[in-house]
């Protein structure tokens, strides 16, 4: 949290598009995982999310990757809803 305010890439709170377009970022052993698959919806459910403001997928997934509960979670990477 104090990383993404730092870097000036944590926004204001918005909607999110369904988890049918997530990427989702696990690491094991503080490397990188990868991409998985989408969540369904009853796998669980979202405690707190950050959404931030990053040119790419890949910055995203970088920023996940970094996030503690990647480590003992899923983080999941979404869009958000363009209204």
């Amino acid at each position: 949290m104090e990383a993404l305010t730092k870097s000036g890439a944590l926004k204001a709170s918005g909607r999110l598009q369904p988890t049918s377009t997530a990427t989702t970022v696990k690491v094991t052993k503080r490397q990188n995982a990868g991409a998985q698959r989408p969540l369904r919806g009853d796998e669980g459910a979202i405690g707190r999310y950050f959404l931030i403001d990053v040119p790419d997928l890949d910055s995203a997934l970088s920023w996940a990757a970094r996030c503690p509960a990647s480590g003992h979670g899923t983080v999941e990477v979404r869009p958000i809803w363009v209204m």
